[in-house]
């Protein structure tokens, strides 16, 4: 099989293009795809609860989730900033762009073993449940096409992992948050490393501020704003 956008023939076990970065054909639909959250019973009481899969499983937070995916547009991703930029390269005369599986597969490991990483962090309190923070942090990776890769129960709250996906400014990032319930209502922290990489011209800062704009806009507003 070879590659709709340069040409280059791919290797058995090729997902992308080693050249220009493109998905090979199919290859998204034959990765595995993770089990179905069970459907909780409506008659439960989800903002109160303190188990994510109750949460999730909720139909009331699924009818929130569906309404907002993709409700955000992603931009550019550098895979794709790669693809449009090495033509433009050549043209200017600014010389190749390395391959892109250069790039990620040897490049950026080699950085990251070396200790080079961008990170950022930052901390929210929300007046509202445990259950009412959860369901707007899974709206806002919804809405922003960021995937849930794992959600594991901890004390009074819980971890998510998701990612920063690639833009132009970044590679993709490992975004973790943490929720934990307090008295007066839940704590958020998330932060943001990506490997390999010293500086992200501030994406992870402006991940990590629209991840609270957006539990501010799609949390169960509590009494007293």
């Amino acid at each position: 099989m070879f590659c709709t956008q340069c040409g280059r023939k791919f290797g058995e076990t090729d997902r992308f293009c080693a050249q220009c970065g493109a998905p090979k054909a199919g290859a998204e639909a034959a990765s595995p795809q993770p089990p179905p959250v069970p459907e909780t019973d409506p008659s439960l009481d989800w903002r109160a609860s303190m188990v994510p899969r109750e949460i999730m499983g909720h139909p009331d937070v699924r009818a929130r989730i569906e309404a907002v995916t993709g409700e955000n547009p992603r931009g550019m991703s550098a895979e794709q900033f790669y693809e449009f930029a090495r033509p433009v390269m050549a043209i200017t005369g600014a010389g190749p762009v390395p391959p892109l599986k250069l790039i990620k597969d040897i490049s950026l490991p080699i950085s990251a073993k070396l200790g080079m990483k961008t990170s950022r962090d930052t901390s929210q309190g929300f007046r509202n449940t445990f259950g009412e923070t959860l369901a707007a942090v899974l709206c806002s990776l919804a809405s922003r096409s960021q995937p849930l890769e794992d959600i594991t129960e901890a004390t009074k709250g819980c971890v998510i992992r998701s990612k920063m996906l690639s833009s132009i400014w970044s590679w993709e990032g490992d975004l973790i948050i943490t929720l934990e319930a307090k008295e007066e209502g839940t704590l958020m922290s998330a932060a943001i490393t990506v490997p390999g990489q010293l500086s992200d011209m501030g994406q992870s800062k402006r991940v990590l501020k629209a991840l609270v704009e957006d539990v501010m806009k799609y949390r169960d507003t509590p009494a007293g704003g």
